[in-house]
C-alpha cells in the first residue's frame, strides 16, 4: 500500500510542476528578406502571389518544404517564400531578440575592414552572395563556424570571413545615449557630379568610390575641410566644399503636379522623406497618387484622408507627362502600329548580375522595360514585354514570343557587370546583319543622349538574338559592378533618359 501511495504522490507532483519555465524556453526560427521576395499562397514559382516581405522585418517560420518556406505573413494569414532568397534567424519566442549566446547586456561587435565584402547566406564561398558591406561599417556577431562568422547587418543576417573583421566586446549603452549619438550625424548633398569618396581625409588618399550629384549622405565625423561620411554601405571621406546641408527639417523640395502610379505591391507610404519614417499606408501596384513635392529622390503626395506622405521616387511612374511628352515631341509617327517586344532580362529564381550595394539586375530591368513600355504605348504603337513580374522564363521562350508577335523590333534589356570595378559604359549587341541596324541605332541614341562610355556594337551569339529571326538587339545599359555607375543607373533622372534614347533610338530606326 505504502508504494501505490507513494506513486500517486509522485503522478500528482508531476502534473502539477508549472510549466511556463519550458514554454519562456523554446524557440521560434524567423526568417527575413534584404529584397524584395514575393509571398506565394502555395510552394512554387507559378503559385498566385499574394504580397512581398518587407525588407529586414521578421516573419515567424511555420514550416519547410524543399526549397520552400511557409511564414505566418500576417496576423490573420500564412504564405510561402522561397528558402534562397530570405535568411533564417533562431530567436525566443518570449523578447523576440536574436540570440547570440551572450548575457542580454553584453553584445559582441565588429567591424567590416574591407570595402565590398561580400555578405553570404552560408559559411563558405558557394553560398549565395546577400549583398556587399563597406570598410568600418559596424555588425553583431552571432555565431561562428570554423573561419566563418554569422553576423547582424541593418540589411540582415548572413556569413563572412573572420579575416575581414576586427572584433571587440562592449558593454551596450542605454537607448537614449544612442539616439543622442544618432540625432548628431548630419545629412549633406552632394553637389558635383562624380565626386571622388576617398579613404582618408586627403587629396592623396586612396579613392574607394565616386558619387553622383543630388546624393544624399550622412556625415559622421568632420575633420578640418573634411567629412567623414556613410553612404550606401561605405564609409570614407569628402571634401567640405562638394558638400551641401541638407536635413531634412529645414529643406524645402520643389514645387510638381504631377500624377504618379506604383510599381509594386505593398509599397510603403511614410510620414517624412526617409526610409527609417513611420509607415502611414501601404498599397498595391497600379494605385494613382497627386504628387504636390519633390524632395531629393522622394514625391511628397496628398492623400485621400487630407494628410501628405512620402513615396520613394524609385517605385513609381510618371503616367501624367513624360510619356505623354515623348510621344507628342515632333508629333512623329514612325512608331504607330509597329510591334515592339521588350524582353527585361532574367526574372523569378535567376536575379541576374547584383550590384555593389546589393541592386538586383532582374529587378533593374523591368524597371526600365515598364518606363520604355509607356513611351511607346502612348506614340501608338503595340508593346509586349515577356515578363511583366518578378518571373522566371527560359531563353527560347523570350524567342518564340518575339516569332509568335512577329515583332517588328525585340529589344532585351540588361545591366552589366565584370571583376574591374572601375569599368563603365554601355554596350549594345546584334548576332545576324538584319540587327545589326537596329543595335547600331539605338546605340547611338544612347550615347548621344547619356553621354556614358561609349564600349561598341558588337556581335554575339546571345541565345535571344542567334535563334531570333526578328530585328533584334541585346543592350547592355551600364555596369552595376562599379559602386559610382550602380548609383547613376537607379537614379530616376537616368532611367528617364536611358529610355527615352532607346524610345528615339527605335523612332530613328524605322524612320531611315
Amino acid at each position: 500500500m505504502k508504494n501505490i501511495r507513494w506513486m500517486l504522490l509522485l503522478l500528482v507532483s508531476i502534473f502539477f510542476i508549472p510549466t511556463h519555465q519550458l514554454v519562456s524556453a523554446e524557440k521560434q526560427l524567423t526568417v527575413q528578406a534584404n529584397t524584395v521576395v514575393n509571398v506565394r499562397e502555395n510552394p512554387g514559382l507559378d503559385q498566385t502571389v499574394i504580397g512581398k516581405m518587407e525588407i529586414g522585418k521578421a516573419y515567424p517560420l511555420l514550416k519547410e518544404e524543399n526549397d520552400w518556406i511557409e511564414i505566418q505573413y500576417t496576423s490573420t494569414s500564412t504564405g510561402w517564400v522561397a528558402a534562397y532568397l530570405v535568411t533564417k534567424n533562431d530567436q525566443n519566442t518570449d523578447n523576440g531578440t536574436i540570440e547570440t549566446g551572450q548575457s542580454p547586456s553584453i553584445s559582441t561587435k565588429a567591424s567590416i575592414t574591407e570595402n565590398g565584402l561580400r555578405l553570404r547566406k552560408g559559411p563558405g564561398t558557394n553560398y549565395q552572395v546577400i549583398t556587399t558591406l563597406g570598410k568600418g561599417i559596424e555588425v553583431t556577431v552571432l555565431s561562428t563556424n570554423g573561419d566563418w562568422v554569422q553576423i547582424k547587418t541593418n540589411l540582415g543576417s548572413g556569413w563572412v570571413h573572420n579575416d575581414y573583421l576586427l572584433l571587440e566586446d562592449y558593454q551596450i549603452q542605454s537607448n537614449t545615449i544612442a539616439e543622442k549619438e544618432e540625432a548628431n550625424h548630419q545629412s549633406a548633398t552632394v553637389i558635383e557630379d562624380q565626386v571622388n569618396l576617398r579613404s582618408d581625409p586627403s587629396t592623396t588618399a586612396e579613392i574607394i568610390g565616386k558619387i553622383s550629384i543630388g546624393t544624399v549622405i550622412t556625415i559622421i565625423e568632420e575633420e578640418s575641410n573634411w567629412a567623414k561620411i556613410q553612404y550606401s554601405g561605405n564609409i570614407g571621406w569628402i571634401h567640405k566644399n562638394l558638400l551641401e546641408s541638407s536635413d531634412i527639417e529645414s529643406r524645402k523640395g520643389e514645387k510638381t503636379d504631377k500624377t504618379i502610379k506604383l510599381l509594386y505591391d505593398r509599397t510603403n507610404i511614410r510620414s517624412d522623406a526617409t526610409v527609417n519614417s513611420k509607415v502611414l499606408l501601404v498599397a498595391n501596384s497600379g494605385a494613382t497618387f497627386q504628387a504636390v513635392e519633390v524632395l531629393d529622390d522622394w514625391y511628397k503626395i496628398k492623400l485621400s484622408s487630407g494628410e501628405f506622405g512620402y513615396i520613394a521616387e524609385w517605385i513609381v511612374e510618371d503616367i501624367a507627362t513624360e510619356s505623354q511628352q515623348v510621344a507628342h515631341d515632333g508629333d512623329s509617327t514612325d512608331l504607330k502600329g509597329k510591334t515592339i517586344v521588350l524582353d527585361p532580362g532574367h526574372g523569378g529564381k535567376d536575379s541576374g548580375t547584383i550590384g555593389v550595394i546589393g541592386t538586383l539586375e532582374k529587378d533593374l530591368n523591368l524597371r526600365t522595360a515598364k518606363l520604355l513600355a509607356n513611351k511607346l504605348e502612348a506614340s501608338g504603337a503595340n508593346v509586349i514585354l515577356t515578363r511583366k513580374d518578378d518571373i522566371f522564363i527560359p531563353l527560347q521562350n523570350r524567342v518564340d514570343i518575339s516569332h509568335f508577335y512577329h515583332a517588328d523590333a525585340f529589344i532585351s534589356l540588361h545591366y552589366d557587370s565584370i571583376k574591374d570595378s572601375s569599368i563603365n559604359g554601355v554596350t549594345s549587341y546584334y548576332y545576324t546583319s538584319n540587327q545589326k541596324k537596329l543595335a547600331s541605332s539605338l546605340h547611338k541614341s544612347i550615347i548621344e543622349a547619356t553621354n556614358r562610355k561609349d564600349r561598341g556594337v558588337k556581335k554575339n551569339e546571345y541565345v535571344v538574338l542567334k535563334q531570333n529571326r526578328q530585328a533584334a538587339s541585346l543592350l547592355e545599359l551600364g555596369y552595376l559592378s562599379n559602386p559610382a555607375e550602380e548609383q547613376t543607373l537607379l537614379s530616376s533622372k537616368y532611367q528617364e533618359t536611358i529610355s527615352t534614347a532607346i524610345y528615339h533610338g527605335l523612332e530613328n530606326y524605322f524612320r531611315y
